[in-house]
């Protein structure tokens, strides 16, 4: 209408006008991405591949991220515009099929698609389902740690012991986790409950039987053994050999805070309950009867423990069943009297090279295949010692086996890594496209078997 005024646009509208809408959404869904990958447990160099993966797919021409533990500052460019974003996870925690499907989109995503379609699939990732309900947990956590107090020498009674006590201790764990009581909090508690527990129902079977067991030790650390930071321990590990010491000195940093939270927790009923440092004495019977129940051990520790992290079941099947074949390795080599930190680095580094070959011939994602698989080497039983002959003030006994667990735990970080830079150029070079070793060459010829899901021709990538 005539003499009609048209309103002045608003300050604020000046702004919108002003703001790169379409690169804030390419950025939001990149960062998204990264987020996702990052909260789920992986490694720094697997999230930032995955950020890559979602830049190149919606159009971004470059990308720098700076990923440390808890947090991601990304920086985009698209043309002459840039954006630089901050996230956070305020909660990190461990989720292996998570980085399974978040795998998987990065490496089937076309050339070019639009936004919204790359953050549909991400939602639907986000908002899926654990596998496990929480009843099948508590009983594969407790029939796990169950089976690593036979790895290290318990016997019936202590795996009789050990299943009640973890199973309440870790049904607790998550309650506590769920009222988002402070982590290290509920770490210590945590630990106090299932070796606390583990002394009461030992207590009650020397009643029934009449006398104690001399292998009581065996059970002590294994029944809070599901409290083992195991994925930021070796992610953390797999960081630093690539000097990525943004993101792998933080893992390693609050790794040692759970494992000091465990300390103190596992050391006060270790004090009250009067334990003895003497090393437990090695099982008795038939030979063979031994190594299948060594080899049944290792796998239902890291079954359960995969289950755990909520790996895939024929995933966890997988890593079981290398785990036993390492289980029994790292047992004839002991028998054998090889010292116990090169025992641990030559079945960590064969399981991981199994982990390596199993993951490419049958599709599966490598690093949620890796960490279960270190729980048959952990020196729970040295860790235990130490703490005791601290407490009894030796302190020249408990530096010794405190050095020999300390080597132990570098070990297994060690094997884990010379296996992952032996099958995978990324993690053996810097270079940003690193060239093809011979074994990689030799890994190809290797594998005669391919997932069915792809199509002849097509190689899967191998890559974690």
């Amino acid at each position: 209408m005539a003499g009609e005024q048209i309103p002045e646009p608003s300050e604020h509208e000046y702004e919108d006008a002003l703001e790169p809408t379409h690169l804030i959404r390419r950025s939001d869904v990149v960062l998204k991405a990264g987020i996702l990958m990052l909260g789920a447990g992986t490694s720094g160099l697997r999230v930032r591949e995955l950020m890559q993966q979602v830049a190149s797919t919606v159009g971004i021409q470059r990308l720098h991220a700076d990923i440390s533990f808890t947090s991601i500052v990304l920086s985009v460019r698209r043309r002459n515009t840039f954006r630089t974003q901050v996230a956070e996870i305020p909660n990190p925690g461990v989720n292996a099929h998570r980085i399974a499907m978040l795998q998987d989109l990065g490496n089937s995503l076309p050339e070019r698609t639009t936004v919204a379609e790359v953050d549909a699939r991400l939602r639907e990732i986000e908002q899926t389902p654990r596998l496990y309900p929480q009843w099948v947990l508590v009983i594969l956590v407790a029939l796990a740690c169950a089976s690593v107090s036979v790895l290290g020498n318990g016997g019936w009674r202590e795996v009789a012991a050990v299943l009640p006590a973890s199973g309440l201790a870790y049904w607790l764990h998550r309650r506590m986790g769920a009222w988002q009581l402070n982590h290290l909090a509920t770490v210590l508690i945590s630990a106090a409950v299932a070796s606390g527990l583990y002394v009461s129902f030992a207590a009650l079977l020397t009643l029934a039987l009449g006398s104690p067991s001399p292998r009581t030790a065996a059970g002590f650390i294994s029944a809070c053994i599901f409290l083992i930071p195991g994925f930021p321990l070796v992610t953390a590990g797999l960081d630093l050999t690539r000097i990525d010491l943004q993101a792998g000195v933080p893992r390693l940093t609050y790794a040692a805070m759970v494992v000091l939270a465990i300390t103190i927790g596992v050391w006060v009923v270790a004090s009250l309950a009067g334990l003895s440092p003497d090393p437990v004495p090695p099982l008795a019977g038939h030979p063979v009867v031994l190594w299948i129940a060594t080899a049944l051990a290792g796998f239902f520790a890291v079954f359960g423990w995969a289950a755990m992290f909520n790996s895939p079941p024929t995933t966890a099947v997988a890593s079981g069943a290398i785990a036993a074949l390492g289980a029994v390795a790292r047992a004839l080599m002991l028998q054998a009297e090889v010292r116990p930190h090169v025992a641990a680095f030559v079945a960590c580094f064969g399981m991981g090279l199994a982990c390596a070959l199993v993951a490419r011939w049958f599709g599966m994602t490598k690093i949620i295949m890796t960490v279960p698989v270190v729980l048959v080497t952990i020196p729970g039983s040295s860790a235990l010692r130490t703490l005791i002959y601290f407490d009894q003030a030796d302190v020249l006994s408990a530096l010794e086996v405190g050095v020999s667990t300390v080597l132990v735990v570098v070990a297994m970080i060690a094997g884990l890594s010379g296996a992952r830079m032996l099958t995978d150029p990324e993690w053996a070079f810097t270079r940003p496209e690193p060239p093809t070793l011979a074994l990689a060459r030799m890994r190809r010829l290797l594998a005669f078997r391919r997932p069915a899901s792809h199509p002849a021709g097509d190689e899967p990538d191998d890559r974690e």
